[in-house]
């Protein structure tokens, strides 16, 4: 991906936190970036994200598969993620990571 591109996403997840539905993903002293996700039945959600270098996703479902009614990925699961961000975030100083996602795979011939 180019870097236009990694700057494009990285813009469209900062915003779901900062105004979209992640905003319960929130830290206080990193930048986050994340998505939600919810299914249509209410059976699973889910929050995906990054911030200070490390990258955590949280899941929440019941094991019966059963609705979870009013449960979406920017309630609990945006909520577990931002506590166990907080915590792992704790020891590290801020800005110690790089804030964006960079290029990790290199390009391959095709087989």
């Amino acid at each position: 991906a180019s870097p236009q591109a990694l700057a494009a996403l990285n813009a469209m997840l900062r915003s779901v936190v900062v105004s979209g539905t992640g905003r319960a993903a929130g830290l206080s002293k990193y930048d986050a970036y994340g998505k939600t996700g919810t299914t249509q039945d209410n059976r699973d959600a889910w929050f995906a994200g990054h911030a200070g270098g490390l990258v955590c996703v949280v899941w929440v479902g019941r094991d019966d598969n059963m609705p979870m009614g009013e449960i979406t990925g920017g309630t609990a699961p945006a909520v577990i993620w931002r506590e166990v961000m907080e915590r792992a975030l704790a020891a590290r100083p801020p800005g110690s990571a790089p804030p964006l996602l960079t290029p990790a795979i290199a390009a391959a011939e095709p087989l």
